[in-house]
């Protein structure tokens, strides 16, 4: 009887060096993922120009906009700091800054013609 309770002494030692090593494997991978480069966040500006960008794109889609009426939109929001292509054809231009954000859409007219447009906004 004395072996076995000997035995169970010993089985809960290795169980212990186990959690041990379990325990500094977890740690391990934990400080590994923690080393990953991790993505760059938005900043408040940053979200504030990609709002702003996708909120022109939601007013043009809900009603029919000429390229002249999205063109003075783009100025009057953005200041002139914005590039404006509808379909892969630059409409506006504007001297390029340190940092950029792009939106996209797609707008459909009256006749489901569809236009593509992208707005880059150029900021410091």
């Amino acid at each position: 009887m004395s072996k076995k309770m000997g035995i169970r002494v010993t089985a809960s030692n290795k169980g212990f060096v186990f959690t041990m090593e379990a325990a500094l494997s977890l740690l391990m991978l934990a400080l590994m993922i923690a080393a990953l480069p991790q993505p760059n966040s938005l900043s408040l500006k940053e979200l504030a120009i990609a709002q702003q960008a996708n909120d022109l794109l939601r007013v043009w889609s809900a009603k029919n906009t000429s390229e002249l009426e999205m063109s003075a939109d783009v100025n009057k929001i953005f200041s002139k700091n914005a590039e404006l292509w509808i379909n892969g054809i630059k409409l506006l231009n504007s001297g390029t800054k340190t940092n950029s954000i792009a939106t996209e859409g797609i707008l459909l007219d009256d006749f489901l013609a569809e236009k593509k447009v992208k707005i880059v906004v150029h900021y410091n």
